[in-house]
């Protein structure tokens, strides 16, 4: 059975960090969700895995402008790995993002850093890509070929560093044709995907050639499946 996982497991992938499972490990995310409300968004996605005889979890929930460029705000992982458990929060304004850190209760360091112009978290990538996707004007799609820049929020290791990426609307492959759906590739960070997203701009299915993986959206009652059964 090929992996599944949520298209935010994909983004930390492609900024240089490792997938969230190795080859042949049961995982499973749920209430992943996205919400509008005064003006901001708020994405929220909650993941549980079994390994090594424990349940690890992650939580992650980032809040942006509703707007062109889903301007950052704030937001807040938090993730326990046996008996071990770390939380970060960032606060962005005047073109900064703050991140303070927490591990096991003690308090590390704040760290400063510079925030390019419309960069965005990356948690939000999908929206970001459907949303300029939809904005091409009609007939211009095939040939689009839009750079973007994006923050891991997790990427303690590295610092948190702005990676930039770019994506290519590409011509339909036998796939995209069957499942109607729009392949675009991204290259970000010197990670090569295919993405193939469905007419609201959802992504159905996202590949990574490099890592023999493939990503595809499944229901919760396939995912439970994935999980509890070998």
């Amino acid at each position: 059975m090929v992996p599944t996982a949520s298209a935010s497991a994909v983004i930390r992938y492609m900024m240089g960090q490792p997938l969230d499972f190795d080859p042949g490990t049961r995982y499973a995310y749920y209430h992943e969700t996205l919400e509008k409300n005064r003006g901001r968004l708020h994405f929220k996605t909650e993941m549980w895995k079994k390994e090594e005889g424990f349940i690890n979890s992650e939580q992650l929930g980032v809040f942006s402008e509703d707007n062109a460029d889903l301007t950052p705000l704030f937001y807040n992982f938090h993730a326990t790995y046996r008996e071990s458990e770390a939380s970060i929060d960032g606060t962005a304004a005047s073109g900064r993002l703050q991140i303070r850190i927490r591990r096991n209760g003690a308090e590390l360091p704040v760290l400063n850093r510079g925030l390019p112009g419309k960069a965005f978290f990356s948690s939000l990538f999908p929206v970001w890509m459907s949303r300029r996707l939809r904005e091409l004007p009609a007939g211009s799609a095939e040939s689009a070929s839009i750079a973007f820049t994006a923050i891991l929020e997790d990427n303690q290791d590295a610092g948190f560093p702005a990676e930039t990426g770019r994506l290519q609307v590409a011509t339909p492959d036998d796939y995209a044709k069957s499942s109607k759906s729009l392949r675009v590739l991204v290259d970000f960070n010197s990670q090569k995907s295919t993405w193939y997203l469905d007419q609201s701009g959802a992504p159905v299915r996202i590949e990574i050639p490099a890592q023999n993986t493939r990503v595809e959206r499944v229901t919760e009652k396939q995912a439970r499946s994935f999980l509890e059964n070998p």
